[in-house]
């Protein structure tokens, strides 16, 4: 076999051999293109009902399960100045003793209602009880000698009388006259000084016994007793020592910094509603009794107090409870409220969406205030319009929606 034949044969084999390679690869291609159409028709199948369903949207997405609220306008918009806050008590006392001493009888104890001049603790005062008996003894040894000393002054006024009588009858000289006057004048005046002195015993007496008054201390209000600062018998008392902490726990009260802003807008008598964390689902109502006549400086704030009347919550309330208060500026009656989680924003402003025969709808409104969760609609909404309120965040005006559920639970949330 010549050289060329040789070729001739090697040039087969190799095509050969490459026709085969391409047959391979083309029946692998054919194998997998196979499998992608399978694939696809096997996922078609399954979302049939939801492709060529009629509540499926224009662009093949499924219609969107939205839950709606229908609007009434049956709320109440308040519009106020908000201020977190703590109440206590209008009459609060804080007792200290005005001596040192060690507690003979606490007499009442935490949680107690106690009446003005009701003893409320009693110090350790036997000295003071020697004291006193001292100085009434003195004061009576004080009087016993005026009296001596009246009865001497009495003496000598009748000797002064007699002689006068002997002098006008010419019975005594001058001489002896202006003796006994001298006598009597001397008795007055110890007489006078035996007053003065039973004066000042009289007085220290009384000084004594009202000093005893410190030991024994007394409620200056009718109240409940909020701490005893757990003291026992023995323990020693000092003027910086608190023992009793009273309350009037009836009428309560709150201190506000409002915005220097606002200061003219609050008036006393204007209403405030307060809310508290310990009891937040009921409201209370209070009132504005003082607005400062002082602004803050440092804060551009001034005090406005509001007091509350604790009978008529049934005593709920406590002194040092945290709550939110709210001074009403105005109230709006007739109010369309919605929840905040059905307003949209846009670059244009807010809009809602509302459900409209199975069909989302879009609409421009206009906001008010918020209260809680609420948010104060004051143009764009009418009652009955249909709100979507759920289900609405990835929507588009005309999307098709169906209804899963409705919500009438809006309650009116003041703050």
């Amino acid at each position: 076999m010549d050289r060329g034949e040789k070729m001739n044969m090697t040039d087969k084999n190799n095509y050969g051999t490459y026709s085969k390679k391409v047959s391979d690869n083309k029946r692998l291609i054919i194998i997998v293109a196979a499998a992608v159409i399978m694939l696809a028709a096997i996922g078609i199948y399954s979302r049939r009902e939801a492709i060529f369903s009629p509540d499926s949207n224009g662009n093949g997405k499924q219609a969107a399960a939205v839950k709606i609220e229908t609007v009434k306008a049956d709320k109440t918009v308040r519009e106020s100045i908000i201020q977190n806050t703590s109440i206590d008590a209008v009459d609060r006392v804080e007792l200290l003793p005005r001596v040192t001493g060690r507690l003979e009888k606490l007499h009442v104890r935490q949680g107690d209602l106690v009446r003005k001049g009701q003893v409320i603790a009693t110090l350790e005062h036997d000295q003071q009880d020697a004291l006193i008996g001292s100085v009434r003894a003195q004061a009576a040894s004080v009087k016993a000698d005026t009296e001596r000393a009246k009865a001497e002054m009495m003496n000598a006024k009748t000797t002064l009388d007699r002689y006068a009588r002997l002098v006008k009858e010419g019975f005594s000289t001058q001489q002896q006259y202006d003796s006994v006057e001298t006598a009597y004048t001397s008795a007055r005046a110890s007489y006078n000084a035996a007053i003065a002195k039973e004066k000042q015993a009289a007085a220290e007496l009384v000084r004594v016994g009202s000093a005893k008054a410190d030991y024994i201390m007394v409620a200056p209000i009718d109240g409940t007793v909020l701490n005893d600062f757990s003291l026992t018998t023995g323990a020693m008392i000092s003027p910086n020592s608190p023992i009793i902490d009273i309350a009037d726990l009836s009428k309560l009260k709150a201190t506000l910094k409002v915005p220097e802003s606002k200061i003219f807008v609050v008036k006393n008598g204007m209403p405030v509603f307060l809310k508290f964390d310990a009891l937040p689902d009921e409201e209370f109502l209070g009132k504005v009794t003082r607005v400062d006549q002082y602004v803050d400086p440092s804060t551009r704030t001034s005090n406005v107090d509001i007091e509350l009347d604790n009978r008529e919550t049934g005593g709920q309330l406590r002194p040092g409870m945290f709550g939110q208060a709210s001074i009403v500026e105005r109230e709006i009656k007739n109010a369309v409220l919605i929840p905040e989680n059905a307003l949209h924003e846009s670059e244009t402003g807010y809009y809602v969406l509302l459900e409209e025969e199975g069909t989302a709808k879009l609409r421009e409104v206009s906001t008010g205030v918020r209260q809680g969760s609420l948010i104060h609609i004051t143009e764009g909404l009418k009652p009955g319009d249909r709100v979507i309120i759920f289900g609405g965040s990835t929507l588009n005006d005309g999307d098709k929606v169906t209804v899963s559920g409705e919500n009438n639970n809006n309650k009116d949330k003041s703050e």
